[in-house]
């Protein structure tokens, strides 16, 4: 169904003016990766707004962009532990479908379905973006008959995982009158790709289109380093400082310099006092760090693995949750990197892996590789046309 509108209001008739709502879990992680396309729609004379929680709401306020809030907020940790105990159980391979399932379909779904449906009642979007982890909008887009685009943000989910959205997901279709999706909705009418085709996995079945799109951008190196510099980041959720002091302990009087960054909200004086090589701070935008460093230890979100490896940093994956231990995989399969699982983790292993890291050329041969590689992907300008058409599909 084409939507068009009262003259106040936006047209999409003719790929001309339209509003694009982007939906995405209280994640900075999950928000960030979006960014650049709703940029690329602006420029391309659109009207953006993101739907989600606070932080979200504070980050997309900072950057200019109109925000509604919907949902739930991010949980910490003590709140997810509470919520769902049995995380601490699972094994790595079912991390991942365990939260498709039990998290973002079951439990955040409904509480952001709700919000989303008013704001598509009341700011009339002719399209909607949701991140592949968000799945009330694939539901509430269905329902107001209104075409979507599934928007990753790094490795395609496995078909367990899909599977696990799918079940989470399908009694909530139930009670919208809607015939629950096979696949949760997913990828039902295009697929944005953010991931480096090196280190995804075959294409996300029953998605008719795939755009791909790169990460990020490449800037040269404006204040080179004497030494080394060694960037460590565990993101937001996963930031857990006895992680952080076996990883400071391994660094410390090895022959580099280390910028361990806690997130805002982070205590420095968690850590103590830090030695002479290491440099801690709550928050440094990666772009200004990434460029000068020679290597990344991360937990290994999507957002500092693409990072990462944008700039041609080979990665110490150090995972804890979520889809790193997915991701760490590619990375290490792929030859940029080297992975400490948790039982594993001691200040000996990290500084071992570390000069592996460093003394062995192969790593930044192929994290030069991908770098390169993700510079060649198209822009996230090459998306905005398959958006303009798929807002005219007729969805009913």
């Amino acid at each position: 169904m084409v939507l068009q509108v009262e003259a106040e209001d936006v047209t999409v008739v003719g790929g001309r003016r339209l509003r694009v709502l982007f939906t995405c879990r209280s994640s900075v992680g999950h928000f960030f990766p979006m960014v650049p396309l709703m940029q690329a729609l602006i420029a391309a004379g659109h009207d953006v707004a993101c739907a989600s929680g606070a932080v979200v709401g504070a980050e997309a306020t900072r950057l200019g962009l109109n925000h509604f809030p919907a949902g739930p907020d991010q949980m910490s940790g003590d709140e997810r532990k509470e919520l769902f105990p049995e995380i601490e159980r699972l094994t790595p391979d079912r991390i991942r479908p365990f939260f498709f399932e039990r998290v973002f379909a079951d439990y955040e779904l409904p509480r952001r379905a709700t919000d989303l449906a008013d704001i598509v009642d009341d700011w009339r979007p002719g399209l909607l973006i949701h991140e592949i982890a968000e799945l009330a909008g694939p539901l509430v887009a269905t329902a107001h008959h209104l075409a979507y685009a599934t928007h990753s943000y790094g490795v395609v989910l496995s078909d367990d995982g899909v599977a696990a959205a799918a079940k989470g997901a399908r009694r909530h279709w139930q009670d919208a009158g809607l015939l629950p999706h096979p696949r949760a909705g997913l990828w039902e009418h295009l697929y944005i790709d953010i991931c480096p085709p090196s280190l995804q996995h075959d294409g996300p079945p029953g998605a008719p289109i795939v755009q791909l799109v790169r990460p990020g951008e490449r800037t040269p190196v404006a204040h080179p380093t004497p030494r080394p510099l060694v960037y460590v980041t565990l993101g937001t959720v996963y930031a857990r400082s006895d992680v952080f002091r076996t990883i400071i302990d391994g660094l410390a009087g090895e022959p580099v310099d280390v910028i361990v960054t806690i997130g805002k909200h982070g205590d420095p004086a968690a850590l103590g006092s830090p030695p002479a090589n290491v440099r801690v701070e709550r928050f440094v935008p990666q772009h200004e760090i990434l460029p000068a460093c020679s290597a990344v230890i991360t937990h290994g979100g999507a957002g500092s693995m693409l990072g990462a490896l944008t700039f041609g940093c080979p990665i110490m994956f150090v995972p804890q949750g979520a889809d790193q231990f997915t991701n760490a995989e590619r990375v290490v399969n792929a030859g940029a990197g080297l992975s400490v699982l948790p039982g594993d983790l001691s200040p000996g292993a990290v500084r071992a892996t570390l000069r592996r890291l460093l003394d062995e050329t192969s790593f930044f041969t192929r994290a030069g590789q991908i770098s390169d590689e993700i510079a060649g992907m198209p822009p996230p300008q090459a998306a905005v046309a398959p958006l303009e058409r798929l807002a005219q599909t007729d969805t009913s």
